[in-house]
């Protein structure tokens, strides 16, 4: 069995599979049943529409199989159903590694985790049991697997920072996330691990006080404050050298458990949303991933700084989540999260919006692939809510949306794969 791998062909970054053929990837997110999500608003009753009790599960996701491949999709993007495991088909696999773990803020999803406590070993060891439990070994054998990816959306910014959805300025090198850290109670890992790290710089406390101009009595007091008397360019330079201390922890710990539950699938990062991940990150994160992949709520796309990161890490980058949302149209006047950003009219405008994005993001020679988000809209009154979808919640498609997505997808794919043996949609690996 061979695996996916990533390298290039006349001049553009590819994925190239087990059997070394090129393949660029164009998915959808979220292939799983919306029964699922209990707060969901539906009035279809998919259990008796895919033929009851026993077997609707299995003909309602080889209907969608069925449909997104005509859509010209050619990969099961993350949080797909189990029941696609060990098909062929090409997917991405997110493993949630901090879920468990403690953390050092409550941003939205699951907040940033401690790595410095062993809390975060356990959460990995934790996901990663879930994900390869039972239907793991499928996955394992699965040729279609691309590879995982270990979180979603983990705020490397930090509390106090900005994400940004384009030109990032001075958030670039943002250390929010450090003052987190600092800001923890003095008996947590991660706020022994910075005076840890603060102590290893100064031979004695005078040494430091001479420094930060400051009258401390031991490093220990550093434990107990949460903002310091220090001149501020010292300071920041011990951020930033923490925030690499605290990526250097994040992806040691979760690449080298990955590789102990499989050594052989890609690495594709931990799917970091806009321009907010700080360019330190970028440079630990390159020694471990082999994907920099990235979510995007917008209409264009950051190309100098999706450059910069291309050129700093010597990576190619996958957009791994983007979406476009019609509003008042599609019957949502209240609209959460990603969506808000990305409002359009009509079903007729979320196409020209799909076609515009993914046309940029493919003549990008370093990127190697789009995933939209998703395949059904949202109506959780708890969490997310809009018009992500290509189907709505009673399970009927949104037709003229998705005859332009078609349209769209099998072009891109003409025009990138000449040599990818034709048109690659959701099917079997032959």
């Amino acid at each position: 069995m061979g695996y996916f791998r990533v390298g290039q062909q006349n001049g553009r970054y590819l994925f190239f599979d087990g059997q070394d053929r090129p393949f660029y990837s164009i998915g959808v997110n979220c292939a799983w049943n919306p029964i699922s999500d209990p707060s969901g608003e539906r009035t279809v009753d998919l259990v008796q529409k895919y033929g009851g009790t026993g077997r609707w599960h299995a003909e309602w996701a080889e209907e969608k199989l069925r449909q997104t491949a005509e859509w010209g999709f050619n990969t099961l993007g993350a949080w797909h159903e189990k029941h696609y495991w060990g098909n062929g088909v090409p997917k991405t696999v997110e493993i949630r590694c901090s879920r468990y773990a403690k953390k050092v803020n409550n941003e939205w999803g699951i907040g940033f985790p401690d790595v410095f406590d062993p809390s975060f070993a356990a959460s990995a060891h934790k996901a990663m049991l879930e994900c390869f439990y039972e239907k793991g070994e499928d996955l394992l054998k699965d040729e279609g697997l691309i590879g995982y990816y270990t979180d979603n959306e983990l705020h490397w910014w930090g509390t106090g920072g900005k994400w940004g959805s384009n030109d990032p300025g001075e958030g670039y090198n943002d250390t929010h996330l450090v003052d987190d850290y600092i800001d923890l109670p003095a008996d947590a890992s991660g706020k022994k691990a910075w005076v840890a790290f603060v102590r290893q710089r100064y031979d004695s406390i005078e040494e430091l006080n001479r420094t930060w101009d400051a009258e401390y009595q031991d490093f220990d007091d550093l434990l107990y404050i949460g903002v310091y008397r220090a001149k501020q360019d010292v300071m920041d330079e011990l951020k930033q050298l923490f925030l690499r201390d605290i990526a250097q922890a994040y992806f040691h710990t979760t690449t080298s458990i990955l590789r102990l539950y499989d050594p052989n699938h890609l690495h594709l990062g931990c799917r970091m949303v806009g321009t907010g991940t700080p360019k330190i990150v970028m440079q630990v994160m390159k020694q471990y991933v082999d994907v920099i992949s990235l979510n995007f709520y917008s209409f264009d796309l950051p190309r100098k700084w999706m450059t910069d990161v291309h050129e700093l890490t010597n990576k190619p980058l996958m957009v791994t989540e983007f979406s476009f949302c019609a509003g008042r149209s599609a019957g949502f006047l209240y609209n959460t999260n990603g969506a808000r950003k990305v409002i359009v009219k009509d079903q007729k405008r979320r196409g020209e919006a799909y076609k515009d994005f993914v046309e940029l993001a493919a003549s990008l020679p370093y990127l190697v692939g789009t995933h939209w988000f998703a395949l059904y809209d949202y109506s959780n009154r708890n969490g997310l809510i809009g018009n992500y979808g290509l189907i709505n919640a009673n399970d009927e498609t949104y037709e003229e949306f998705a005859a332009e997505v078609a349209v769209i997808n099998r072009r891109l794919l003409e025009r990138l794969c000449d040599s990818c043996n034709g048109i690659q949609q959701l099917q079997g690996r032959e």
